[in-house]
């Protein structure tokens, strides 16, 4: 091939190029013209509606669905769970799990481990037991103000006038593991104790009293869970009711008066009836002492 006809082939080539290249660049400026006009319209449909993760999450209204519960699997889970978890999260757990499978959200995405500070009447500081924060949390959440309030006083009534525990298991507990080694569980007790008193300590105070058991002991152990499965029963048990008759008809007159303080009649304060459980007073002076705690 001649040198001539080579350059003319090369000549052509190039401009083959070019002339595809301004093709290419025609179409991509449309392209971004039409996306660019696209965009534009995006960002002032956004600023009409701006869309969130926050408001693709549909919200639960208030108060939530509930459907009737089987009583003897919500005790049995809820003293199951009481070796894993304890009281709080225990009843919750309880009470939660068939609300779950009946209706799904928003009981599946409630974060349960979150109930755990209930334990031990708050972590350990003896004060309203935590199965009663658990039972009272459900109530809440499907109940309104008025009788929810009203069902939550009954629940706190029943604690503390009631032999309990009045559930037993399915399947009692058979062996516990204890550092790290599995072992028989003996957690038979023979007597059943009234608190009179919705406080933790009070609670398994007098428990602990009249069965002659330590707090470390297999038998306190299994009196909580059997306590656990009783109030999340409870629960479960006046919700049921409640959707039954579509109305609640309060057991209990509310807890809305103040009372005095044992040798201190001028001050008054929200309070249980019963404040001399704990708070037996000799008076010293102007002093009050406390001569027995249970």
């Amino acid at each position: 091939m001649e040198k001539k006809e080579v350059l003319e082939e090369k000549s052509l080539t190039r401009r083959s190029l070019l002339s595809g290249a301004g093709k290419i660049a025609v179409v991509g400026a449309g392209i971004a013209a039409v996306s660019g006009g696209l965009s534009l319209f995006s960002k002032a449909e956004a600023k009409e509606k701006p869309i969130s993760k926050v408001e693709a999450v549909k919200k639960p209204t208030f108060p939530w669905e509930y459907q009737k519960l089987d009583l003897q699997r919500v005790g049995d889970l809820a003293y199951k769970e009481w070796f894993n978890v304890f009281c709080c999260q225990g009843v919750t757990t309880g009470l939660f799990e068939q609300l779950k499978e009946k209706i799904g959200e928003p009981y599946t995405s409630f974060p349960i481990p979150a109930r755990r500070f209930g334990m031990g009447g708050m972590l350990c500081w003896g004060l309203t037991c935590g199965s009663l924060i658990g039972g009272a949390l459900l109530i809440g959440l499907t109940v309104p103000k008025d009788p929810g309030e009203r069902m939550i006083n009954d629940l706190v009534k029943w604690y503390a006038i009631t032999e309990l525990p009045t559930f037993k298991p399915t399947t009692p507990k058979a062996t516990i593991k204890d550092k790290d080694k599995e072992r028989e569980f003996k957690g038979d007790f023979k007597h059943l104790t009234k608190s009179n008193s919705p406080i933790c300590h009070q609670s398994v105070g007098r428990w602990m009293k009249k069965n002659g058991a330590d707090w470390d002991s297999d038998p306190r152990k299994n009196r909580c869970a059997m306590i656990t499965a009783s109030v999340a029963v409870k629960t479960a048990e006046i919700l049921n009711g409640w959707l039954d008759s579509s109305k609640y008809v309060p057991v209990n007159e509310p807890q809305t008066k103040v009372r005095a303080i044992p040798l201190r009649k001028d001050i008054k304060i929200a309070a249980q009836d019963n404040c001399g459980d704990c708070h037996n007073p000799i008076k010293v002076g102007w002093r009050a002492i406390t001569s027995r705690l249970f």
